[in-house]
């Protein structure tokens, strides 16, 4: 009886410890090991991908799309006030994303942008991506363990969005989080989307303004929606596999994404895509794509382009506008 006993004594006791390992290590895991269990952050409210198409029909009005500010407030306001003649009731100001980070004045920026919601509209590139995700994760140390722990993103057309690689979240995407705060970054989050959309009735034109890019179809097609990766950050594609698009160059089948629309771009002849984000290309105008990321973080140009209406001609053009950066 006591040989038993004994043996059903040790057997508990190993249960016991077993179990309260067991718990132990579980707390442990939620308490260091997830992002998620940091101190407390508000949540930012869902961005739209793509906001409600806005019908053009007042022939008066016009609109300069920039190309990437990234926190160079200087410049951003010598081209509103010298170049384009200021901020008119007629005129729209549309961001081509990242216009935060690593320039000086990130924060002049953004209080820019939110104090003239009406005419300076946004879209957000990989750079304001990774500052909203520098918020809501603040315990970055632990992301590359566990990416799929952080607190997500969320789109109209996404949820649960983490960016593909999160090495590229830097303690510099942290500071500048925390000095823009919820409020702001909570407001950007409402006001700007992931692609504008600008149908010009008279002429038909459809104008669609991102930061990385968009291929042949996407949003003309009800059924060809690009992922928030493609178009924060996308500079390839894969031309067998318009799904596949990255940052780099994976393999021979990966080309530059905008060949797509010198190669099938006739088949939506009415549309032209407004984009930053790819600075190694400088300014790169084409038929249908016009890249405007002119490098001005690296004292090059603040490049945009004004879109107006020629009564004369009856028809839009394009004049592009640019400011010397230092």
């Amino acid at each position: 009886m006591d040989s038993k006993r004994k043996k059903r004594s040790v057997t508990a006791s190993t249960i016991l410890i077993v179990f309260v390992t067991c718990c132990l290590y579980t707390l442990y895991i939620l308490k260091f090991e997830n992002p998620r269990s940091s101190s407390p952050v508000s949540l930012l409210p869902t961005i739209n991908t793509l906001k409600k198409i806005e019908h053009v029909t007042d022939l008066n009005q016009e609109y300069v799309f920039v190309g990437d500010i990234h926190g160079n407030y200087d410049e951003f306001i010598e081209l509103i006030d010298d170049k384009i003649g200021g901020l008119r009731e007629n005129t729209t100001m549309i961001l081509l994303g990242d216009f935060i980070h690593k320039g000086p004045d990130s924060d002049k920026v953004v209080s820019y942008i939110l104090n003239h919601k009406d005419q300076v509209k946004c879209v957000l590139g990989n750079h304001e991506i990774l500052v909203m995700m520098a918020y809501l994760n603040p315990d970055y140390s632990q992301w590359v363990r566990h990416p799929k722990l952080m607190i997500p993103l969320t789109f109209s057309t996404e949820t649960d969005f983490i960016p593909q690689d999160i090495s590229k979240i830097s303690g510099a995407h942290a500071r500048l989080a925390h000095e823009l705060g919820f409020s702001k970054l909570s407001q950007l989050a409402e006001h700007c989307s992931m692609v504008i959309e600008l149908d010009l009735d008279v002429t038909d034109d459809k104008l669609f303004g991102v930061h990385a890019g968009m291929l042949p179809g996407d949003f003309i097609k009800s059924n060809q929606i690009p992922s928030v990766s493609s178009l924060s950050n996308m500079k390839f594609v894969n031309k067998k596999h318009w799904s596949k698009t990255s940052r780099e160059k994976e393999n021979k089948n990966y080309v530059r994404w905008f060949t797509m629309w010198d190669k099938y771009g006739d088949s939506f002849s009415n549309a032209k895509v407004f984009y930053g984000h790819d600075a190694s290309m400088g300014l790169n105008l084409r038929k249908q794509t016009k890249g405007l990321d002119t490098a001005c973080v690296k004292d090059n140009l603040l490049s945009s382009m004004r879109v107006k209406y020629n009564g004369k001609k009856e028809q839009y053009e394009y004049t592009l506008i640019q400011v010397e950066c230092s």
